[in-house]
């Protein structure tokens, strides 16, 4: 335990210190793997009117490399030793607009959420893009978030959209970097999901779980990021738990006409079924929500 807290209070002393200014530059070191990023670390850049110091630079690599090693532990894989997560940085919003614009990712036409104002992860050319915030905390708990994505559509060829998102969220906000905004958005979505609960609101699991990306994209990101959230908590809730969604993982990865039915496997593989995961899942709500929250 004591090994733990230390290294969780050291990485606390690295994320807090992330966007200190420092004078060394971004490594000059190109990467001819991945031309126009540079850098010799788990992560590669890209700097489009930002400046990156050297200092910040081992921070994002050595917090990115803990992500990694909380993705390997979560879904019982070791990363090739080649992976490099690729970051692409603007240092102004509206430069990240026109990229982004530019490159097929049109966020005009959007709902509102992280992964478009903020940054996103494009799966088709296996970069984070992003820009600087005006927060640095929220900028970092971006890229955790957008490196998930990295991560896991590397490592695996598909998965569930709710999945890929509720990892996402779930992974981006490690205890050692919150702060009072990350504390604020928990209780809201701890809020925001007993609220749904007490009024009858929440999603059909079923329907939910086989929401095609496509589908989940045009629901409100509001609504569908917690709970994807959620459920994925309650997967890594527990060892057997845990076992059933690595279960789901691998389904995904066998060679198919079609995608697999991720309610039926689900239904297949939980303990129990999927009527026991509902109940599990709505006893989970109330239970966080109220530890959190305190009793309604």
């Amino acid at each position: 335990m004591k090994t733990v807290r230390a290294r969780l209070n050291w990485l606390a002393a690295v994320a807090a210190g992330l966007f200190a200014a420092c004078g060394a530059q971004l490594s000059a070191r190109a990467d001819d793997a991945t031309p126009g990023f540079r850098g010799d670390g788990l992560c590669r850049f890209a700097l489009n009117q930002y400046v990156l110091p050297k200092v910040n630079e081992d921070k994002i690599n050595l917090i990115v490399g803990d992500l990694l090693r909380r993705h390997e532990e979560a879904f019982n894989f070791t990363a090739s030793p080649g992976l490099h997560v690729r970051i692409r940085i603007f240092g102004t919003f509206e430069g990240y607009r026109s990229f982004a614009a530019t490159n097929r990712y049109s966020i005009e036409h959007e709902s509102l959420s992280i992964s478009n104002l903020a940054g996103y992860y494009s799966s088709r050319d296996n970069e984070v893009v992003t820009w600087r915030q005006r927060d640095p905390t929220y900028l970092a708990n971006n890229i955790l978030h957008e490196c998930s994505h990295a991560i896991m559509h590397q490592q695996f060829r598909a998965l569930p959209i709710w999945l890929d998102e509720g990892c996402a969220v779930y992974f981006s906000f490690p205890a050692y970097m919150r702060d009072a905004h990350d504390d604020l958005a928990l209780r809201s979505r701890w809020y925001v999901l007993r609220k749904w609960l007490t009024d009858g609101q929440l999603p059909d699991l079923r329907q939910f779980l086989d929401l095609s990306p496509q589908e989940f994209r045009k629901e409100d990101p509001a609504r569908t990021y917690p709970v994807s959230w959620s459920i994925f908590q309650l997967l890594m809730s527990t060892p057997e738990n845990r076992r059933a969604l690595n279960v789901i993982v691998a389904e995904y990865q066998k060679p198919a006409p079609k995608e697999p039915d991720c309610a039926e496997l689900l239904n297949k593989f939980y303990p129990g079924g999927l009527v026991k995961m509902d109940k599990d899942w709505r006893v989970w709500i109330a239970r966080g929500a109220a530890n959190l929250l305190g009793p309604q």
